[in-house]
């Protein structure tokens, strides 16, 4: 009898984990990244350092616009605060000049 090779190492039955996205800001995440994915995918494809996490820079790209779907604490009111805000969160550290995150119950009441 042959034995299939096993790799210990291997992950076996690792669940996943889904996370629903946020339908509020669902068409100004898209907006953005209509208008913008091909920029900056340009712009982070040419770093090619890989952080303590494994990550490289586009991965890092393609995790941080899955974060801005799926924050079920973040509300966007309208499309200036939006692309503002996710602006902010792909400029450089070094460059960028805080915006403070749009949550439920922020809304400015008149």
């Amino acid at each position: 009898m042959i034995k299939k090779p096993i790799n210990a190492n291997y992950l076996q039955d690792v669940p996943e984990h889904h996370k629903p996205v946020n339908e509020q800001n669902r068409k100004y995440i898209d907006r953005f990244v209509t208008e913008n994915y091909e920029r900056l995918n340009s712009k982070f494809k040419t770093d090619e350092k890989i952080n303590s996490s494994g990550f490289g820079a586009l991965d890092k790209l393609n995790e941080t616009l899955l974060r801005l779907y799926t924050d079920p604490d973040l509300c966007f009111t309208n499309w200036p605060d939006a692309e503002r805000y996710m602006s902010s969160k792909f400029t450089e550290k070094e460059l960028r000049i805080p915006v403070r995150k749009p949550k439920r119950g922020d809304e400015v009441e008149n």
